[in-house]
């Protein structure tokens, strides 16, 4: 098995294990991943044939809650859970210059190969954290140190949340809240809302996620409201990635007749 071109070599050690972000990297089309990583991917596919045209319906959407944060609403700062590879059009690549884009992932692995990735790319940072323990991913120092006293910021928590168990959830929606300045938002992706766990082939990907150390959580939107309290969603409510801001069911039909047969993703602009 050869390792991938500008693989960190640390990396070697970690390249019969499959990650989830680098899965994610692959579904999207992207180079930045093992064979472990190809395999695992493939092997979910088949069990959910939605699989990776929701990874792009995700980020398609991400792209655009970017520059509505960056560009409508005049945020300066985002700060980014469990980001994954900054690969094939993250954040950082569509938001204005100078825009302070802080990036988090639990996998030190997922960092140090991501800091490689971004170089010396300006204001652009990824530090390890959970992102069910923003308290301690904010406290950071190195994160103070970019953050420079700035508390109304964008947070966003996008593919993250079937990773997340109620616990962590609510806490982190409690310490967020508290933390940010009167300005700040969330926002937010629920995932899998309705999703049918009964389907023998859903519930086969849950197995072998969680057999990659990847435990899924399913909720309803009642339950997920109640546990991102006191945050509230904005007018719009959650949102159905189909129906996000203009999408257009055209641009990958496939996943238009997948992810709605399959069980919902949504999103929303979480305000204090």
């Amino acid at each position: 098995m050869q390792r991938e071109a500008n693989m960190p070599q640390d990396n070697v050690v970690d390249a019969n294990k499959p990650s989830a972000s680098r899965i994610y990297d692959y579904l999207l089309g992207g180079r930045h991943n093992f064979e472990a990583d190809r395999l695992s991917a493939e092997r979910l596919s088949q069990l959910v044939p939605f699989l990776r045209e929701g990874a792009r319906l995700q980020r398609w959407c991400l792209k655009d809650i970017a520059i509505e944060l960056t560009e409508r609403r005049g945020y300066d700062v985002l700060i980014d859970f469990a980001s994954g590879l900054p690969t094939n059009e993250h954040i950082h690549h569509v938001v204005p210059k100078g825009t302070t884009v802080i990036y988090s992932d639990s996998d030190p692995l997922t960092v140090e190969y991501s800091r490689e990735i971004l170089a010396d790319t300006p204001d652009v940072y990824i530090f390890q954290g959970d992102a069910g323990r923003p308290d301690e991913f904010l406290n950071r120092a190195d994160v103070q140190e970019k953050l420079k006293g700035r508390k109304d910021v964008a947070f966003i928590s996008w593919g993250v949340s079937a990773y997340l168990n109620d616990d962590a959830l609510a806490y982190s929606a409690k310490y967020l809240y508290d933390w940010s300045g009167p300005k700040s938002c969330w926002v937010f992706n629920a995932q899998n809302v309705g999703l049918n766990v009964d389907d023998p082939s859903i519930a086969q990907a849950i197995k072998v996620y969680k057999q990659m150390g990847s435990q899924l959580y399913m909720r309803s939107m009642t339950e997920f409201l109640e546990l991102l309290k006191p945050w509230q969603p904005d007018q719009a409510g959650f949102v159905s990635l189909l129906e996000w801001h203009g999408f257009d069911e055209n641009i990958m039909p496939e996943a238009a007749r997948q992810v709605s047969k399959n069980g919902g993703n949504f999103g929303a602009y979480l305000n204090k």
